[in-house]
């Protein structure tokens, strides 16, 4: 009688075994296909809604991959990338950037001309003008049409424009010694110098603002390694002002190295799968600018306002203004996030000497 009840009892944890085995993975089935019902993951080898744990199945031995082909004439050398198992981007493409920068330049030098009194000509170096500290903003807006020569080498071109100004603290002097044997000048530039000495002229706001149309030429290599990868980007760029004369030139060049990761869709709102690209880097910029016009262009605090009124009376007066970037280098954080392979957005963050921030849009194709 014990032995049939003790083999009743294990016949029954036998049968809910049994149960468990059964119910478990069929849930388990259940709530992985009511997730990919809400999200379109990534395409794998596995099916959601197959039995997951027998994970992909094994061709037979002699059943060949399905090759890859790349019907593109652009980049050259995209078949046999393609055939390596690397995955290009379409080879041509169109974007629009907006660029805010925040910077400090240090001004080479400020030089007026043309100035005098009445009939009097007066020398260049009558004005002894320093800025001890200039902060530049600006933003540009882009057009960028791009296309992949090889598979590593990206070929570009930009136009747009760029607007901004800097605000500098200067301060105006003389040295009556250099006129020495010139009364006139003399006498003008002690009256300067003891206006300096006085406050009048020292820590002035000088405003300079600026206005062009910007175009450049840029390449970007490019390689990596599963989801790691890195590039180089190097571009040049002028800047021409429409109102002022004179140029703006950059020699930008900026190193980036990051990773990619597959991100999943969402049916709810018909989003695909996609891919986010995240990075950092370093951007060295060589800039000149040079800045000339007419004084009447320019915004000046009063009291040096006035000054150039007696000196500029026949509005001949002009300016000259030479300045470089405080810094070269500045460090860069960035994303790319893109929807499909036609439409990517993208974002960059500059900072540390050079704080900036960069949005941009791109169709390829």
């Amino acid at each position: 009688m014990a032995d049939d009840e003790s083999m009743k009892i294990r016949y029954q944890l036998f049968g809910l075994l049994v149960v468990f085995c059964v119910i478990l993975p069929a849930s388990s089935k259940s709530r992985l296909a009511d997730l990919a019902d809400l999200y379109q993951l990534p395409q794998t080898g596995l099916n959601p809604r197959e039995d997951v744990g027998k994970g992909p199945s094994t061709p037979p031995k002699n059943t060949a991959l399905p090759v890859q082909h790349y019907n593109r004439w652009l980049p050259l050398l995209g078949e046999q990338a393609v055939e390596r198992g690397y995955e290009l981007p379409l080879p041509f493409g169109i974007g629009i950037n907006y660029m805010n920068i925040r910077q400090n330049i240090d001004v080479k030098s400020i030089a007026f001309s043309g100035l005098g009194l009445g009939n009097r000509a007066l020398p260049g170096g009558l004005f002894a003008i320093d800025a001890s500290k200039t902060r530049q903003y600006s933003q540009t807006r882009t057009l960028r049409l791009d296309t992949w020569i090889l598979p590593f080498w990206d070929l570009y071109g930009i136009t747009g424009q760029t607007r901004g100004h800097s605000m500098s603290s200067v301060g105006v002097d003389s040295d009556p010694d250099q006129f020495k044997g010139d009364l006139i000048n003399q006498m003008i530039a002690g009256i300067i110098h003891g206006m300096h000495h006085a406050g009048s002229f020292d820590n002035l706001n000088f405003e300079l603002k600026f206005k062009g149309n910007t175009y450049g030429i840029g390449t970007v290599l490019a390689g990596g390694s599963g989801d790691w990868y890195g590039l180089l980007d190097i571009n040049y760029t002028q800047t021409r002002f429409d109102i002022l004369d004179g140029s703006i030139t950059a020699l930008t060049v900026s190193p980036r190295a990051g990773y990619r990761v597959d991100t999943p869709g969402l049916r709810a709102i018909g989003l695909p799968p996609g891919k986010l690209n995240l990075w950092v880097g370093t951007m060295y910029q060589n800039v000149q600018q040079e800045f000339k016009g007419s004084l009447n262009d320019l915004s000046m605090p009063a009291s040096l306002k006035a000054l150039m009124a007696m000196a500029n009376q026949k509005g001949e007066g002009r300016f000259d203004v030479k300045q470089h970037l405080q810094s070269p280098w500045n460090i860069l954080l960035g994303a790319q996030y893109s929807m499909t392979k036609h439409f990517n957005l993208a974002t960059e963050l500059g900072f540390a000497e050079r704080h900036s921030i960069m949005v941009s849009g791109e169709y390829r194709f």
